[in-house]
C-alpha cells in the first residue's frame, strides 16, 4: 500500500510536457517573421513618409496627404515601433522561458487587433475617390479579421496549455 502511495507522489511530481515544441514552434516562427517584417517596414519609413512620392505616384494632393494620409502613416510608424519592441521582448522571454511570456503574447495578439481596427478606420475615413484610393480599407479589414482569428486560437492556448504552464515558470 505504501508503494502505491509513493507511486502517486512520483506521478504528481512529473512535469508533463514542456519545452518549446508543439504549437510553440508556430509561435516562434510567427515572432521571427514578425520581427523581420517590422524591421523591413521601419527601414522604408523615409520613402513611405515622403509627401512628394504620394503626389507623384498616386496623384494625391498635398492637402489630402497632410489631413488624411500623414496621420495614418505616423500611426503606422508608431504602432510598428511598439510592436517591434513587444516582439523583441517576447523573443527574449520565450527563449529564457520567463513567466510573463504568455501574458505578453496575449498583449501582442490584442495589440495587433486594435492596431488593425484603428488602421481600418483611419483608411476608411480618408475621402479620396475610388480611382485615387491607394490605401484599400478592405486589406486592413482582412488583416484585422486574421488578427482576431489568431487571438481566438492562441489566447486560449496560452491560458490553458499544459506545455505553456510547464515551460514558462521562471
Amino acid at each position: 500500500m505504501d508503494n502505491r502511495h509513493s507511486n502517486s507522489d512520483a506521478e504528481l511530481e512529473l512535469p508533463g510536457i514542456s519545452g518549446l515544441g508543439g504549437w510553440l514552434i508556430l509561435i516562434q516562427i510567427g515572432l521571427w517573421v514578425s520581427l523581420l517584417l517590422l524591421i523591413a517596414d521601419l527601414s522604408q519609413v523615409n520613402v513611405i513618409m515622403d509627401p512628394a512620392r504620394w503626389e507623384r505616384i498616386s496623384g494625391v494632393d498635398p492637402e489630402m496627404y497632410a489631413e488624411g494620409i500623414r496621420p495614418l502613416l505616423w500611426f503606422g510608424v508608431i504602432s510598428s515601433v511598439i510592436l517591434l519592441m513587444i516582439v523583441i521582448v517576447n523573443l527574449v522571454w520565450l527563449y529564457k522561458r520567463k513567466r510573463p511570456f504568455p501574458r505578453m503574447m496575449i498583449i501582442l495578439c490584442i495589440a495587433n487587433v486594435l492596431i488593425g481596427i484603428v488602421t481600418w478606420i483611419l483608411i476608411a475615413r480618408i475621402e479620396i475617390s475610388r480611382e485615387q484610393h491607394v490605401l484599400d480599407p478592405t486589406s486592413a479589414f482582412n488583416l484585422t479579421i486574421r488578427s482576431l482569428l489568431t487571438c481566438c486560437i492562441f489566447i486560449p492556448y496560452f491560458l490553458k496549455s499544459v506545455r505553456v504552464k510547464n515551460t514558462f515558470v521562471k
